[in-house]
């Protein structure tokens, strides 16, 4: 891989990780159960610090903690514990293609007090004794239900936390997007606005609210320094103190008296503590939930209803519907409302002096709907006189409020502002969701009779049915008074039915009592009709019959439908499917129209098909980038050197004995084996590198005596050779939705091949090509399939005639891309590493002196191949409207 390839693959592999690491979700490893403190404390362990939402049930009474972007099904499930009140614990997963809840159910064995709070990576339950029919429900430990990390507010006073703390009165966490800061740098004041400095974004924020005497705590985490001095101010707080603890700073804010009224939220370059004039205990009446940081509440103040309990408003129900790709929240009755955001999923309508029904404090899960809320849950906080209706999100959403003649009605709609804009157009009609509330196999018949609702579809008024051999008659006028309808009893029906139903709606009721009789009901306006199946059955099939024989009598008409983005006669064929026997189409080109003739429901139905199938096709630009880098490496180190010695009469230096007068000797490195024993330039090792003109560089030394008899030639040569070739290719196409598009450049190789028939020559192809068809999904992803191919002559390798042989780079594949984003769909990198010594037997094992025996050549060569796709469609907006009017 190049130098200049290595910081862009890093990016795509960092972002990557990134992605693959912020959706990772908390996977919930295990429920440890102990006791301490006198309380049984249960532990819930994660891999991350939880966002939660807790509520409290009864007949049976249980504990509910949703555990948002969690994984429980790895806990087993049930626990069974059998002491300090506690019976079992079970768990329950919920989860989509875009959020995922995980619940666990805590079995009580009758109305207890608890606690929460988050503890690191682990939330922590706490069970303590059974609460006395004399005791306020706001001296509970806690609250019926608590939301995190968004807890009630630093107004609100809580329960002493699990630690055992006394001073403690209330506790919130903010988790807050990732923190950069690592210092607190001071504290300044503006007017009543106390801003706490750092030098970077704050990360996990801890507000504590202490008493005796009263002081407010932030625990700033990931913030190792702080000022060491206190900081003396004016106004609401005397002073600032700051203490280290190990992975945070706790800024303590010691009050001047009573601790006033506060708002902590997080601004630029540090955390504000924003003060009003009213001090907590002079607020009491007042108080709401406070917002999320950095979020603006929306506050409405509505009248109260008039209710049996003095002050308090009535909610008669919670109810939710979905329509036109939006979701609402149907509240019947009024209260002062406020609305914050904890997290990027979570919503939380605060209803001060309220009082919800014990059957409405539910959860009902909305993943079937597919809209932008995942569930909905609804509790009461009897010791603040509020109720909390929490939704969750799965993703970015806006919501709006509006006060109606009955109560509030709550929309979200997906998308910024451009969605909320929108809102308010949400249809009336609506289809009411589920209440599915996980628990054990056992108690879901009790929790049934308590108030759920059990199949989608059935909204009417909840009625309690216990009667013993009762007519059917009776029944059904029974039911007629309650649902306020007309109901018509055919003479056959009769008989005697035992029914036992509980707090269910009334046309469940009567459905159930009719599938149990054999009867069969038609609804006609504020009519309905119950007669035996049978009878219905032969009804409707003498209806079909007249109308079967009506059709023939009735006059034929002709209407021309125009197509405008599709060809007509592909239209045709599926317009015949709607037509009658005696309907018939026919299509004109030049006009591109559907001449249909039919009876006149017939063409209603005909065209009511053509506006849905005829309208704008996406297009599709996809974009390409082939990218080619290729590195090679060659170094290289030789060595030649010899001589001659003489030892004869020429060079006056005889041996001075018969046999062997003259002695000479000479390198033969550069002969041949059958050549004798002087050469030129006399080597006795030959092991160059390949050097020459434009490569490598050498050194000659040659040293010799005056008469000639001793010699002595050394050269040294080195070779180095660095490359480096990247080539981009960026081939880009636009198409329609499911159709074939090719876009290639290149050359045709000429290929002779001789035959008895003579000289044929075919031609190779050696291009660049994108073939590409897409397939636009209803959610804005596309699906491609994709064959690239960067085919290109390879020079170096030629056949017998000289012809090149080609070298073939392609990648076939499918992929699910979003919109605008870039995908990698192949990468190939090789690398071929080489190494040679040549040598002379044992001289070249000799240290240091081995170097002139011997020659290395070392290679290093690198190719990668990298393909990146990026898909946009170009006419989305108005392809999506021409959709939603056909519809």
């Amino acid at each position: 891989m190049t130098s200049r390839l290595k910081p862009i693959v890093g990016l795509l592999l960092w972002g990557a990780i990134s992605a693959a690491t912020a959706a990772e979700p908390n996977v919930i490893r295990g429920i440890e159960v102990g006791q301490r403190e006198g309380a049984l404390e249960l532990e819930i362990r994660g891999s991350r610090a939880p966002s939660y939402s807790v509520f409290k049930l009864q007949d049976p009474p249980r504990l509910v903690v949703d555990l948002a972007g969690a994984d429980v099904s790895g806990v087993g499930s049930p626990i069974q514990v059998g002491k300090a009140g506690v019976l079992a614990v079970s768990t329950a997963q919920y989860k989509d293609e875009r959020s995922a809840v995980g619940r666990v159910i805590i079995a009580l064995d009758g109305a207890r007090r608890y606690d929460v709070a988050p503890r690191g990576d682990a939330v922590v339950v706490r069970v303590l004794e059974a609460e006395t029919a004399g005791a306020p429900a706001a001296a509970a430990a806690s609250s019926p239900a608590a939301t995190a990390p968004a807890a009630p507010p630093a107004s609100v006073p809580a329960a002493p936390s699990p630690s055992g703390d006394g001073h403690l009165v209330s506790r919130r966490v903010d988790e807050g997007p990732g923190g950069t800061a690592t210092r607190i740098t001071g504290v300044r004041a503006a007017g009543a606005q106390l801003v706490i400095a750092t030098d970077g974004e704050p990360g996990r924020l801890e507000i504590l609210e202490l008493r005796d005497p009263a002081r407010l705590a932030i625990d700033v985490h990931g913030v190792a320094s702080a000022p060491r001095a206190p900081v003396k101010v004016r106004g609401a707080f005397s002073q600032v103190r700051f203490g280290r603890d190990s992975g945070k700073v706790r800024v303590v804010l010691d009050a001047s008296g009573a601790l006033p009224r506060y708002e902590v939220k997080r601004v630029a370059g540090g955390v504000a503590v924003v003060t009003s004039g009213a001090s907590v205990a002079s607020a009491e009446p007042a108080r709401k939930a406070a917002p999320a940081p950095g979020v603006e509440p929306v506050v409405a103040a509505a009248p109260a209803a008039p209710t049996a309990d003095p002050g308090l408003a009535r909610i008669a129900d919670v109810r939710f519907a979905s329509a036109g790709g939006g979701s609402r929240i149907d509240i019947a009755g009024k209260a002062p409302f406020v609305i914050s955001r904890p997290d990027a999923r979570t919503v939380v309508l605060t209803l001060d002096g309220a009082k919800l029904p014990r059957a409405m404090e539910r959860s009902l899960d909305t993943t079937a709907f597919h809209g932008p809320v995942a569930m909905v849950s609804s509790f009461n906080q009897p010791q603040t006189g509020q109720v909390r209706i929490v939704a969750t999100l799965r993703g970015s959403a806006t919501d709006r409020i509006v006060e109606t003649r009955d109560g509030l009605t709550w929309t979200f709609t997906e998308g910024g502002d451009a969605a909320e804009a929108a809102a308010p157009a949400m249809p009336e009609q609506a289809q009411a969701a589920d209440a599915k509330v996980a628990g054990f196999a056992a108690e879901a018949p009790a929790y049934a009779s308590s108030g759920a609702p059990q199949a989608r579809g059935y909204s009417g008024r909840r009625i309690t049915l216990d009667f013993h051999d009762i007519e059917i008659r009776n029944l059904l006028r029974l039911i007629a008074d309650v649902s306020k309808k007309n109901i018509v009893v055919a003479d056959d029906v009769s008989g005697k039915v035992t029914v036992s139903l509980r707090n269910v709606p009334w046309d469940q009721a009567l459905d159930l009592v009719l599938r149990s009789k054999g009867l069969g009901k038609e609804e006609m306006g504020n009519v309905i009709r119950i007669a035996k199946f049978e009878a219905i059955a032969k009804e409707q099939a003498a209806k079909a019959e007249a109308e079967k024989a009506r059709i023939p009598l009735i006059p034929l008409k002709v209407r021309i439908i125009p197509v405008n983005y599709a060809r007509a006669a592909d239209v045709a064929s599926r317009v015949k499917d709607v037509l009658s026997e005696r309907g018939s189409v026919s299509t004109d080109e030049r006009t591109n129209v559907l001449i249909v003739k039919d009876i006149p429901e017939a063409l209603v139905r005909a065209e009511g098909l053509v506006r849905n199938l005829d309208t704008e096709i996406p297009q599709v630009l996809i974009e390409s980038r082939i990218v080619e880098a290729s590195s090679n490496f060659n170094r290289q180190l030789g060595v030649q050197w010899g001589g001659n010695a003489s030892f004869t009469q020429a060079t006056g230096n005889p041996t001075g004995v018969a046999f062997p007068n003259n002695v000479s000797g000479a390198g033969a490195a550069g002969q041949a084996p059958n050549q004798g024993t002087s050469s030129t330039p006399n080597y006795a090792v030959n092991l160059p590198a390949a050097i020459g003109q434009g490569s490598g560089g050498g050194i000659g030394l040659v040293l010799g005596s005056a008469n000639g008899a001793f010699n002595l030639n050394l050269r040294l040569s080195a070779l180095e050779n660095n490359g480096v070739v990247k080539t981009i290719s960026s081939p880009k196409i636009a198409t329609i939705d499911n159709k074939e598009a090719t876009i290639g450049q290149g050359i045709s190789i000429p290929f002779s091949q001789t035959s008895a028939s003579g000289v044929n020559t075919t031609f190779v192809e050696a291009k660049l090509e994108l073939k590409v068809t897409p397939h636009v999904t209803a959610d804005g992803s596309i699906l491609l399939k994709i064959k690239a191919t960067n085919n290109a002559p390879n020079s170096s390798l030629t056949g017998s005639n000289g012809q090149p042989s080609i070298s073939k780079r392609e990648a076939e594949t499918e992929v699910l891309v979003k919109d605008g984003e870039t995908t990698v769909i192949g990468g190939i990198y090789t690398r071929s590493t080489a190494s040679k010594t040549a040598s002379v037997p044992f001289l070249s094992k000799i240290p240091l002196l081995g170097f002139f025996f011997r020659s290395d050549t070392n290679t290093d060569d690198h190719t990668e191949l990298l393909i990146f796709i990026t898909p946009r469609i170009l006419n989305r907006q108005p392809a999506t409207a021409a959709a939603a009017a056909s519809n």
